[in-house]
């Protein structure tokens, strides 16, 4: 018999716009089996475990669609010193970088994240083989440690000396065939999508300015060829408008960030239906604590109208916390930003699950996997005070973190990501 376990008395937020007062879910095994009415227990199949949800919401598991599980340790480091620590992490060996990983997989875990898009780990030599994400969401899979289900891209493709390097696990290649090879060598070692660099970035500035392109029109189209032949989706980071725009031309299904896009750019993701992860709290972030030029190139882009407008023109946006971020800090931006709180929502679960090509994911509906949180108060009515409030995480069916039901205590969430 297949084992059963019933959310009683929920108030269901399905994870695509839908409320669903005074609900049951049940669940078997792994998945969603109905979501119906509020049953007693003795209408449910018999054997089965209720959970008496008391007037709780219950909702999809977080979804973080741009996350880089070793970096989280930026939340304590001043802004100044972030360069040299970068390169003291990166010259750490493969084990610090592991349970670094573990550590905040964990921790992402118990906020609610029950699926991470890792787009940028370690890609560290240890021997003959190499330590990548790929390892991390292989030991999580396994029960080794606790963590969200992580897809991971193994690592970032980018130019010589591009973006990510030295301080990611990045395939330098350059030209359209070795972009080709480098894509085939991330699918040869577990990837589970692409991540490729289209312009320069903001953590090595003024050494790299975001405004700076990398990659070709021919180099992005072979990159995004070779992923799709292979049935994969493939990201870009891109702050540029003119790379935003490149990018689409080539196939990219995703664009990260667009810190410095147009409304022209914005128009452009609709019209070649891509999705879009902006981390708005790293732009929200770096345009008040960067240097004067880079502040000011930041302030005058306004990311906050581009993605107002990427919203309005129905592009798909979904919650990316990129380094030191909490999900529920980029959610939090989004709202401050004038994102309806529903969208920003449905940005962390249905949306997310779109954008990761995640088919069981994202919404609580039967046959979905049954990743789920149960809030005490309405996220739609306050996103800090509902995820202080989260008392269990679910995921695929089993219940991974409890408070009150089971005695173990969630660790408080962090408070929001100070500037320093």
């Amino acid at each position: 018999m297949t084992d059963r376990l019933a959310f009683n008395n929920v108030n269901v937020i399905d994870g695509l716009g839908a409320v669903t007062p005074d609900a049951t879910v049940l669940i078997a095994g792994s998945s969603i089996e109905s979501v119906s009415s509020a049953h007693t227990a003795d209408t449910l199949p018999a054997g089965t475990r209720i959970i008496d949800g008391s007037g709780g919401w219950l909702m999809p598991g977080l979804i973080n669609c741009h996350d880089h599980l070793c970096n989280k340790w930026l939340r304590s480091t001043p802004a100044p010193d972030y360069q040299a620590a970068r390169l003291r992490r990166r010259h750490s060996n493969p084990g610090a970088h592991a349970l670094e990983a573990a550590g905040n997989a964990t921790w992402e875990l118990r906020q609610g994240v029950t699926t991470v898009r890792e787009l940028g780990g370690p890609g560290m030599e240890i021997g003959q083989e190499m330590f990548t994400n790929v390892d991390i969401r292989n030991a999580i899979a396994s029960g080794q440690i606790a963590g969200p289900r992580v897809l991971a891209s193994r690592l970032m493709v980018a130019m010589t000396g591009g973006h990510g390097t030295p301080w990611y696990g990045v395939r330098e290649a350059d030209g359209p065939d070795e972009v080709r090879k480098a894509v085939r060598e991330q699918l040869k070692g577990g990837a589970d999508c692409i991540k490729i660099m289209s312009t320069a970035g903001l953590a090595n500035y003024p050494h790299e300015s975001p405004d700076t392109d990398e990659y070709t029109l021919e180099e992005l189209s072979a990159g995004a060829d070779e992923a799709h032949r292979f049935n994969r989706l493939i990201t870009t980071h891109a702050m540029s408008d003119s790379a935003v725009k490149r990018a689409i031309e080539a196939g990219i299904d995703t664009i990260e960030h667009a810190f410095l896009a147009t409304p022209g750019g914005i128009r452009a993701m609709q019209d070649g239906g891509v999705s879009f992860v902006p981390t708005a709290r790293v732009a929200w972030r770096m345009a008040r604590n960067s240097p004067p030029a880079l502040a000011g190139l930041l302030e005058r882009a306004s990311h906050r109208d581009r993605v107002l407008e990427a919203v309005d023109r129905g592009v798909p946006v979904g919650v990316g916390t990129d380094s030191r971020f909490t999900v529920l800090e980029e959610m939090e931006t989004l709202v401050e930003y004038g994102v309806p709180v529903e969208t920003v929502l449905k940005g962390a679960t249905g949306t997310a699950a779109a954008i990761c090509g995640l088919d069981d994911s994202g919404s609580v509906a039967p046959g979905k996997r049954a990743d789920l949180l149960l809030l005490k108060t309405n996220p739609l009515e306050g996103l800090r005070s509902a995820f202080e409030g989260l008392e269990l995480v679910v995921k695929a069916g089993e219940v991974v973190v409890a408070s009150g039901h089971s005695g173990a205590a969630l660790r408080p969430l962090p408070p929001p990501d100070p500037l320093n």
